[in-house]
């Protein structure tokens, strides 16, 4: 469970009547717990959590995350239920639940299922790149085969941008507003952008960074 310690769960909870028992529960894993009844979207949003933890009972708790999984197929999801019927065990298929729960359940349940999303989650924020590379999202961490590639925190931005647009070029003035962001100012330059691909083009393997003249860079195919 040390995993779930160091991450942000989101609480969508429609039943005011039992937000505190599961609460005190969640609040013992997570390193911060967010909640709402109202606002999920919006949250979601702003906070970008880890994990959602939603009580899914009616047709509106459904369309929020089908509206979730739009932007975002791979944060983990967890349903709290009354209902059991094969339409909302459907849904919760299609929808890429890591666990549900029929309540009431027991704190007990609760652990054993969260353990379950624990283990789940070593494997999701990984993107599978090119020439034995592997991208952790969340830790912003580039592998090569077993060993981490240390990257400065301008590469680590790049390369970030890259990997989100990967299949498409980035422009030199996307890396520009990425990387420097409000520090830019005209003493940063094309040449600057080029200065920091070689510099990550050293560290990491041959032909993984492409370039079109012209055009931008991104991660080979």
């Amino acid at each position: 469970m040390k995993k779930l310690e160091n991450l942000t769960m989101l609480y969508i909870d429609f039943d005011n009547d039992e937000r505190d028992k599961y609460l005190k529960v969640f609040r013992n894993y997570f390193k911060k717990v967010l909640v709402t009844s109202e606002d999920g979207f919006r949250i979601y949003n702003e906070e970008k959590p880890d994990i959602i933890i939603i009580e899914l009972e009616t047709p509106q708790s459904v369309e929020l995350v089908k509206k979730i999984r739009e932007k975002d197929d791979k944060i983990g999801l967890m349903a709290l239920t009354n209902n059991s019927s094969i339409a909302l065990l459907r849904e919760i298929v299609e929808l890429s639940f890591s666990s549900y729960l029929i309540k009431p359940v027991s704190d007990r349940q609760i652990e054993d299922e969260l353990k379950k999303v624990s283990k789940k989650i070593d494997s999701i924020g990984k993107i599978l790149l090119p020439l034995f590379c592997q991208w952790d999202i969340k830790s912003k961490t580039l592998f090569y085969k077993e060993s981490v590639l240390f990257l400065t925190k301008r590469e680590s931005t790049l390369f970030k941008l890259l990997v989100e647009k990967r299949g498409k070029f980035s422009t030199d003035d996307e890396i520009l507003f990425a990387v420097w962001g409000d520090e830019f100012d005209k003493s940063i330059t094309n040449s600057s952008i080029r200065t920091l691909v070689k510099n990550l083009r050293k560290k990491v393997p041959n032909g993984l960074i492409e370039n079109q003249y012209g055009v931008g860079y991104k991660i080979s195919e």
